[in-house]
């Protein structure tokens, strides 16, 4: 077999999930992958997640100097498809005793039962990108994919990777009762970048620029990747959402349509949930009466991947009735909250005027999320192992079954520690630009003091701005932009 390096592709993987700089981060996946190829013999893996949270990016980086082939299943007719991956073949493949381009593949068994010829003597990796579209095509596939990788597998090395962004159906083969179950011996779920990871895809913007555009974007590549680092929070927000040609005005009505989310279809139970909570309707009972059926099973769908968090005080145990739903997607909840309200008129052409308003909600709408980031930060200064304590836990706090809100003991940040759970850290997290550190820290020991907290000896209290803290004790943990974002 030649040595040079050869990765076909029927169709090109997407690079829209790239940061402006091109590929960034991910060593944590490249070494999970690496370390999976490394392994004797022939080996299955599955990679999913979320559309635009850089699946097919990070798999092409990952094969870019390897000997491969990626097919992309695209909607089309079993026939369609095998032919489809013949070509990807016969480009990687030097011709033998068939021209797959004349001759195509007839089934999978056919199609492997090549594969496995092709990797008799060295590793052959093998893509097959938005799989659950090849499930549709082919309903028999898992188990006819069984069937021959059992007759194949202990004869090569062929090296093969399930991806797909229909979260639902890719989990469902890693189940007992899949025909695949236990055939895979890499499991990788790719998630949004984390706070401390922003800074790699928006390298020249400052710390508060990265805040806002987080606040936004969330941690999903596809739309830090059209932020534009140095230009301000309005030119950006008009830009991607004010003008009725913006690459993100409609955005959010793509992920409604085609998140895999349980209740889907003509209900639309999932878009109906999280608009119920993207107007303020938080409590169980609040989405129940407003969508007027039962949304446990769709909750649950919506918290699987990410969209939805159940908060509760971090203080209470699971069952606690002291809890409420919020969107944790960043993206979804500003376009819901913020952009969908004015969407008719900016398609009318009125985006420049509603720029303005939209900047002004920016504010209002970064409270909650700000408060995210920096609970976020602490679990991840616990994690390296940078506060004198271990974490157990890190939350949200209040007291009363109205909710937060409602609550003149709520803390944004409480961490605890220990088997016992006493609470080792507790702060107020607030996006104004400026704060007093000094009397942040005497409210959070007044609410701490009211709430009958129970504290470790000498507890840390966070207080936290956007960018610039004054008049810090020295008991107080301060947190800006700066600590979270750079």
């Amino acid at each position: 077999m030649a040595s040079m390096v050869r990765v076909a592709y029927h169709t090109r993987m997407s690079d829209a999930s790239a940061g402006p700089q091109g590929f960034v981060n991910r060593t944590s996946e490249l070494a999970q992958l690496d370390g999976w190829r490394a392994r004797p013999g022939a080996a299955m893996a599955v990679v999913w997640g979320r559309r635009r949270v850089g699946k097919s990016w990070l798999l092409k980086k990952w094969i870019a100097d390897k000997r491969a082939v990626v097919h992309v299943a695209r909607n089309r007719s079993a026939a369609d498809e095998l032919a489809a991956l013949s070509q990807s073949v016969a480009a990687v493949a030097a011709p033998r005793r068939r021209d797959l381009t004349a001759r195509p593949f007839t089934d999978i068994d056919d199609a492997f039962e090549t594969l496995a010829e092709l990797s008799e003597t060295e590793p052959l990796l093998v893509v097959l990108d938005e799989f659950p579209e090849l499930l549709k095509a082919m309903p028999r596939l898992e188990s006819a994919l069984r069937a021959v990788w059992e007759r194949v597998e202990g004869n090569c090395q062929l090296k093969l990777v399930l991806c797909g962004s229909a979260v639902r159906a890719m989990e469902a083969l890693q189940k007992e009762d899949a025909p695949l179950f236990n055939r895979m011996t890499l499991r990788l779920q790719v998630h949004p970048f984390r706070v401390n990871e922003i800074a790699k895809l928006l390298p020249t913007a400052t710390p508060p620029e990265r805040a806002a555009a987080w606040g936004v974007c969330g941690g999903m590549p596809f739309y830090l990747a059209a932020w534009q680092p140095g230009v301000s929070l309005r030119d950006n927000l008009g830009h991607l959402f004010c003008n009725e040609h913006a690459l993100l005005l409609s955005e959010g009505e793509f992920v409604l349509a085609n998140e895999d989310v349980a209740g889907g279809g003509r209900d639309r139970l999932p878009e109906q949930v999280l608009r119920a909570i993207a107007d303020g309707h938080t409590s169980y009972g609040e989405i129940r009466s407003v969508i007027n059926t039962l949304p446990t099973r769709t909750l649950a769908s919506l918290e699987q991947l990410r969209l939805v968090a159940k908060v509760q005080p971090v203080t209470e145990k699971p069952s606690t009735k002291l809890s409420y739903y919020r969107i944790a997607d960043n993206f979804l909840a500003f376009w819901l909250s913020v952009i969908e309200t004015h969407r008719p008129m900016i398609e009318q052409g009125l985006g420049p005027s509603l720029v303005d308003v939209v900047l002004e909600q920016f504010d209002d709408y970064m409270g909650s999320r700000w408060e995210d980031a920096v609970r976020e930060h602490v679990r991840l200064t616990a994690a390296s192992g940078d506060l004198p304590w271990p974490l157990t836990a890190v939350g949200e706090f209040w007291l009363r079954q109205a909710g937060p809100a409602k609550d003149p003991c709520q803390l944004d940040v409480v961490a605890l520690t220990g088997r016992s759970g006493k609470v080792a850290l507790a702060g107020e997290a607030k996006w104004s630009r400026r704060r007093s550190a000094a009397t942040l820290v005497a409210e959070v020991k007044w609410k701490a003091e009211t709430a009958k907290l129970s504290l470790i000896d000498q507890p840390l209290w966070l207080a936290s701005a956007r960018e610039e803290l004054t008049d810090v004790p020295s008991e107080c943990l301060p947190v800006t932009a700066h600590d979270i974002f750079a």
